[in-house]
């Protein structure tokens, strides 16, 4: 299991607008839908790959709150979807631990 969406802006676009237009894109989620989209973290990361190069990336976190959590995912880049509330899901991380979650 993945993040909701990797936004991946282009020159001149903020992390923002391209959040807003990848949470469309793949989730069917327009910005009608949620409330306050804000980063809230960054961090760096590095994956090298034998014989292939490396990945090195500056990663941004952001959050929004869903007022309608309505979706229509595209299934090209969603193969499931699971809500879990917060609270559940930090008080037993072994309950999810088998699928893997980043």
């Amino acid at each position: 299991w993945d993040g909701t969406v990797a936004s991946h802006p282009v020159e001149g676009q903020t992390q923002v607008e391209a959040t807003r237009q990848r949470l469309e894109e793949e989730l069917g989620v327009t910005p009608d839908q949620y409330d306050n989209l804000d980063v809230t973290d960054r961090f760096e990361y590095k994956r090298y790959y034998m014989d292939e190069g490396v990945e090195y990336e500056v990663c941004s976190v952001l959050q929004a709150t869903l007022t309608d959590t309505s979706l229509d995912p595209d299934p090209a880049e969603v193969a499931g979807l699971m809500w879990v509330p917060y609270d559940r899901l930090y008080e037993n991380p072994r309950w999810y631990r088998q699928l893997r979650l980043c």
